[in-house]
Order: C-alpha cells, then sequence, then structure tokens
C-alpha cells in the first residue's frame, strides 16, 4: 500500500508558485490540470477539491522520497518545477487540443481534372469537382448551423439535422438546406444549384444580409445572371452532374449536342464532318466510360465512324 506523506513547500516556494500561476490563464489552466492528475495518483484518496499548492507539494514529497535530505532545496524545486511543466503541458495538449483541433478549419483544393470526397463531421458526404476550394470545420458540435465555404463546384449529400441548418457560402451567394442531395456552384464562372432529393433555399447576399431567394424543390435548378437575378427552371439536362455521376445521359439529341457534351466532359476536341448533321439523333446512355469508347459507342449507333487526329478527334461519314 502506498504511503501517504506529510507533504508542504517552503513560504518563498509557495510565492513563485503563486506568481507562475498568475502570469496567465494558460498557467493557471495547466495548474488545475496537472492538481487533478496528481490528486487522483493516490488509489486510497478520497474525491476533494483539487489543490494546485498540494499537487506541488506531492512534487516535492516524490522527488525526495528516497533522499537522506527531507527539505525541498532550490535545486529540487527546479527539478520539480521541470517535471510539473512538462506533465502540466502533456495534459493540457491532450485535454484542450481535442477542443482547438475539433474547431480547426480546414482547408481542401482540387487540380484541374481532380475531384476529391470528403466526409464532414456529421456525416454528410461533399464530392469537391476541379478547381475547386473547400473550407470547413472539422466538427460542428457547437455550432448552430453546419458552414462550409465554397469556391468552385461540389455535390453534397447531406445528413439531416433538424436542428442545425445546413448552409454553403460562396463570395455572392449561399444554399441552405436541413438534409438533401443536391450540385451546387459557387464560382467567378457561374452561381447554380441543382437539386436531385429533398428542397434547398438557394439566397444572393449583400454583405452579410440575404437578399433575394428562391426554394428550389428536386427536378429543379436555379441559376443566377450577372445582376444577381436568380431563375428557377426544370432540370433538364443531367449531364451537369456527369462529374460527379461519370454517366452522360442523351435522349434523341443532335449529334452536335452530343459532341458539344463529350467535349467537356472528356476535355479533348472533338471536330464532326458528316453530311446534314441535324439528321443524326442520339439516345443512349454513357457511363464511366474513356472518350474513345463513348466515340465508338455513338459512331455506331448512328452509322459513322470516327478516328483520332493531331488535335483530337474526326467523326465523319462511311
Amino acid at each position: 500500500m502506498v504511503k501517504s506523506h506529510q507533504l508542504s513547500i517552503a513560504e518563498h516556494e509557495s510565492e513563485r508558485l503563486d506568481a507562475w500561476i498568475r502570469e496567465n490563464q494558460a498557467n493557471r489552466l495547466l495548474a488545475d490540470g496537472m492538481a487533478k492528475l496528481l490528486s487522483q495518483t493516490d488509489i486510497h484518496q478520497e474525491p476533494s477539491n483539487y489543490n494546485a499548492k498540494i499537487a506541488w507539494a506531492k512534487v516535492e514529497g516524490r522527488v525526495t522520497a528516497n533522499s537522506k535530505v527531507r527539505h525541498f532545496t532550490p535545486t529540487l524545486f527546479r527539478w520539480a518545477a521541470a517535471i510539473m511543466i512538462i506533465g502540466l503541458i502533456s495534459v493540457a495538449y491532450w485535454q484542450l487540443g481535442e477542443l482547438s483541433l475539433a474547431k480547426k478549419k480546414i482547408t481542401v483544393s482540387t487540380k484541374s481534372g481532380e475531384s476529391k470526397k470528403i466526409v464532414l463531421g456529421d456525416s454528410t458526404q461533399l464530392w469537391l469537382n476541379e478547381n475547386s476550394i473547400l473550407t470547413y470545420s472539422r466538427e460542428f458540435d457547437d455550432d448552430t448551423v453546419r458552414l462550409v465555404q465554397l469556391n468552385g463546384e461540389a455535390f453534397l449529400e447531406v445528413a439531416h439535422d433538424q436542428e442545425k441548418p445546413f448552409i454553403v457560402s460562396g463570395k455572392n451567394y449561399e444554399t441552405r438546406v436541413l438534409g438533401t442531395s443536391f450540385n451546387v456552384q459557387l464560382s467567378e464562372k457561374e452561381n447554380s444549384v441543382v437539386v436531385v432529393t429533398g428542397k434547398v433555399r438557394f439566397s444572393h447576399k449583400k454583405n452579410v444580409e440575404i437578399g433575394s431567394s428562391v426554394v428550389i424543390e428536386k427536378g429543379f435548378q436555379a441559376t443566377a445572371n450577372q445582376d444577381h437575378e436568380l431563375t428557377l427552371s426544370p432540370t433538364t439536362n443531367q449531364n451537369k452532374l456527369a462529374w460527379h455521376t461519370r454517366t452522360l445521359e442523351f435522349r434523341n439529341q443532335k449529334i452536335t449536342d452530343v459532341i458539344t457534351e463529350l467535349s467537356s466532359y472528356y476535355r479533348v476536341v472533338i471536330q464532326i464532318k458528316v453530311d446534314k448533321p441535324q439528321d443524326y439523333l442520339f439516345t443512349g446512355t454513357i457511363h464511366q466510360a474513356s472518350a474513345e469508347t463513348a466515340l465508338e459507342t455513338i459512331c455506331y449507333s448512328l452509322h459513322l465512324r470516327w478516328k483520332k487526329t493531331t488535335r483530337g478527334y474526326l467523326i465523319f461519314n462511311e
């Protein structure tokens, strides 16, 4: 059994300790944390109010337990102080560091041709499109809203939380939801939202104030023009989400429109040289295919041919 010692520190040492604790809030937190830790090391000790001075006295007792000299010398005081500070720092960083880590802002960016999947602290899943930047908190525990900042394009499947709306904020617009899936683009190039499930509120921001807003439901999209006017319309082109779904869908579309979609999606130059191109209509789905596989599928269906050129690809008559 561990025997308890009669613990005390000299008056001048107590004064030095008091002065150190009073220097700043960090020292006070460290002292309290170490006092609690040391108070719990005697297994026979009953719960009591923690006292930083008594904790220091325990350090003295342990340092001098096997020494013939029972008084607390300045040298021993310095050693005890060093041990105390190391212990305090460890405790404080372990306990308080968890909170700061949770509140830490994280920034994720993507390069051209790159996309990333991110799972947020509330289990929301987010796919970040190329050339985009996302900033968010590791956790949303103490926040009244779940806020992320976006410059670029992302697809989100937002975890439902009735108490904490989820907000995607950009420079001039924000999108607010409770739980749904949608595609949002907030950039200098375009500001738009396409809703896949549920509904969202898309708003123009004037400084910190919310200006005009529209509510978008499943199957609809909203776009903003240069004057910040919001337009609501049915989603007619599912290929806007192709970067995320990896699927291109065409329903009786002209070959010229199909080629435009392919060129944009694959980032290649595709030229067409056929008689009466308006007469060629394509219906089909291209899923996770290479550019050449997509061209082969389309040309086979329309009895056309394709070949690779120095500039990209060419579609022509047989």
